[in-house]
């Protein structure tokens, strides 16, 4: 593997499910000199499709598994004929020593949200998926039209035949008649589910409500991110926060586009997609009183350290 193609070629936008991730990687994509290759598990999790968790170690990635991953994402960056590939999986924030091993020289961006708004959308997304399995206007009948729409959507983040030939082979792996495995339903057990899958999940989705479950998804990213960030050199990455990408967005973009020894031309700016500058604090309206008793304790210590709170009376 060449480091010094690795260093200018590939960069990893980490951060929890809904924290950001998305809009972020649409707006580097729009860079003449970015593509953004949108969550390719099916290039990561090639040797680990059956594990029952989504964290990796360094100790995992064998020379096998570097080839594979790493010759799939020269491939990509040959076929778009960009400078710099951008992947945004949040998965990835429970496998930074794994993606270390394989990329040495890689570039990080964190970005982080309050863990109170991520934990909303989070179950927001979950209450969807679950909707259509169970769809409460068609007595519960299974929901193919916003399935189909749900998997349209996710093949079109595939630029390239062969990609969506592989992405859709991997996650169905013959399964897509069967309505009963549809939705990541062979990810979690039979059960809708979605995002990251933490070591451990298992007990805690039986035993805890869906909303703490979400929560604890959030903290767990989040832990996994701050555990590995020290290892990195400090030239490789940067931090922002969401709040900062939505109220100071061409503040915030030039910084990136800074850090990735980028300049900007006025096409770029037009074409970004719109920015939501009000999209933050949305849980203080739409958290009741028991839904935010049920996710204090998991979520204020890590709100405190980093800033979102002052102190743990928030709550009131």
């Amino acid at each position: 593997m060449n480091d010094s193609i690795d260093n200018d070629t590939f960069v990893f936008i980490i951060g929890s499910p809904r924290s950001g991730t998305t809009i972020l990687g649409e707006i580097l994509d729009k860079h003449e000199k970015i593509s953004q290759w949108y969550e390719p598990y099916f290039v990561w999790d090639h040797h680990f499709r059956n594990r029952s968790h989504d964290e990796r170690t360094a100790e995992e990635a064998t020379p096998k598994i570097c080839n594979q991953i790493y010759t799939d994402f020269l491939k990509y960056k040959q076929k778009t004929g960009s400078r710099i590939i951008v992947d945004k999986s949040p998965r990835n924030s429970l496998k930074i020593p794994f993606i270390r091993q394989i990329f040495p020289q890689a570039r990080y961006i964190h970005i982080l949200r309050d863990g109170r708004d991520a934990t909303l959308s989070i179950h927001k997304e979950w209450l969807r998926r679950k909707n259509i399995v169970h769809d409460p206007k068609k007595n519960n009948h299974f929901d193919y039209k916003n399935t189909l729409i749900v998997v349209g959507k996710w093949l079109q983040r595939q630029p390239f035949i062969m990609d969506k030939i592989r992405a859709f082979y991997f996650e169905t792996h013959g399964h897509f008649i069967n309505k009963k495995k549809h939705l990541n339903r062979l990810r979690w057990n039979g059960e809708v589910g979605w995002g990251p899958r933490f070591k451990g999940w298992e007990a805690i989705f039986i035993e805890k409500p869906l909303l703490q479950f979400n929560a604890i998804q959030w903290s767990k990213c989040i832990e996994s991110i701050q555990k590995s960030w020290l290892t990195i050199p400090i030239e490789h990455k940067i931090e922002i926060r969401y709040e900062d990408l939505i109220s100071k967005g061409e503040q915030t973009i030039t910084h990136i586009l800074n850090f990735l020894k980028l300049d900007a031309e006025t096409d770029f700016w037009k074409s970004i997609p719109q920015l939501k500058a009000n999209n933050f604090n949305k849980w203080k309206n739409e958290f009741s009183k028991v839904q935010i008793s049920q996710i204090y304790a998991i979520l204020a210590p890590l709100l405190i350290e980093l800033g979102y709170e002052d102190n743990a009376n928030w709550i009131q």
